[in-house]
């Protein structure tokens, strides 16, 4: 027996399917005996009723299933993909995801496998790449189907401007969204990418930090790094304090005993047990002459009324102290 009655597309266990009656497109269904076909407005039907259940066009091509295995037919009621997929996802950019026989891959919309179906699992896709992966190990693939990074990592971490931590082995490293290895993984640790631009990342007892380029703009070399604070962080290497910059330039050197964080853009240092004050310039405004932290401090204070003494007749040396100022410290 033949059906044909005014219904709207409704939920099956396939996601949403047409229902007799309504055409779209001078398009409805038919049912008999259980199945569904394709018919005109003139009740001519045009494809075999043998389907499950057909899903409403999308762009011209409608998923149908039979004997339990979806496919897409398209307007004209050929099996533009034949159904012998467990499942398989509306087209996205071209390129729909399937899954046959527990794996998945890619088909486009001719029902060529742009991807081979040889995948344990495809994610969703993102600026046109999903992850894949493939015995226990993630790699990257393109919307095309083209593999961008073989299944060789234990993990990628989500992209973030196009660029994400992968993990190999113990050791993390950096790829791009095409797919490009831009730091190798040698790394113990690399940490999410800062406001500045830069990740923290430690080697071998070292730290530094790389670039979103890879490269080790702050080179992995010291003992200890402290977090970039107004674009400035505290080095230490060989037990010898320093600072660097976000640009990799390490403005003091590492040349002291110890060092204060930067504040109102001056740093207390210590050499040789005595204390001096350095500015975020790299020049040294109170020399590492005073006793204790506080009197080198207190030195610059006085530097800095000094020079607001227009009588005074000071004249500032090139490394940013004055004899006056100094002789006023002490």
């Amino acid at each position: 027996m033949v059906t044909l009655f005014a219904v709207g597309a409704a939920w099956g266990q396939g996601g949403e399917v047409m229902q007799p009656g309504v055409y779209i497109d001078g398009i409805s269904v038919v049912k008999e005996n259980g199945k569904y076909g394709l018919v005109d407005v003139t009740h001519r039907v045009f494809t075999p009723v043998i389907y499950e259940s057909i899903s409403p066009f999308v762009d011209g091509l409608a998923k149908v299933k039979r004997d339990g295995r979806y496919g897409f037919v398209n307007t004209l009621g050929r099996e533009v993909v034949s159904p012998i997929y467990d499942s398989i996802t509306p087209f996205q950019d071209g390129v729909a995801k399937v899954k046959k026989n527990g794996y998945y891959g890619l088909i486009n919309r001719t029902g060529r496998e742009v991807a081979s179906v040889s995948y344990d699992v495809i994610t969703d896709f993102e600026d046109g790449v999903a992850k894949i992966y493939k015995r226990g190990r993630m790699g990257l693939i393109s919307i095309s189907g083209y593999e961008l990074a073989p299944c060789i990592y234990n993990a990628i971490d989500d992209f973030v401007n196009k660029i994400a931590i992968v993990y190999k082995d113990g050791r993390f490293g950096l790829i791009d969204n095409a797919g490009n290895q831009i730091a190798q993984p040698i790394y113990k640790e690399i940490a999410p990418f800062d406001e500045n631009g830069l990740a923290f990342a430690s080697r071998d007892g070292k730290y530094g930090y790389l670039s979103y380029l890879g490269d080790e703009i702050i080179p992995v070399q010291y003992d200890e790094i402290s977090n970039f604070i107004d674009g400035i962080a505290r080095v230490s290497k060989n037990g010898r304090y320093g600072f660097v910059n976000t640009l990799g330039q390490e403005f003091v050197a590492t040349i002291y005993d110890s060092a204060t964080a930067f504040s109102n853009g001056l740093a207390v240092v210590e050499s040789n047990g005595q204390f001096g004050v350095v500015d975020v310039q790299g020049r040294t405004v109170v020399p590492c002459n005073y006793a204790s932290r506080e009197d080198a401090v207190r030195a610059f204070d006085n530097l800095t009324i000094v020079k607001k003494d227009k009588k005074a007749g000071v004249t500032t040396s090139s490394r940013g102290t004055t004899n006056a100022a100094i002789k006023s410290a002490e």
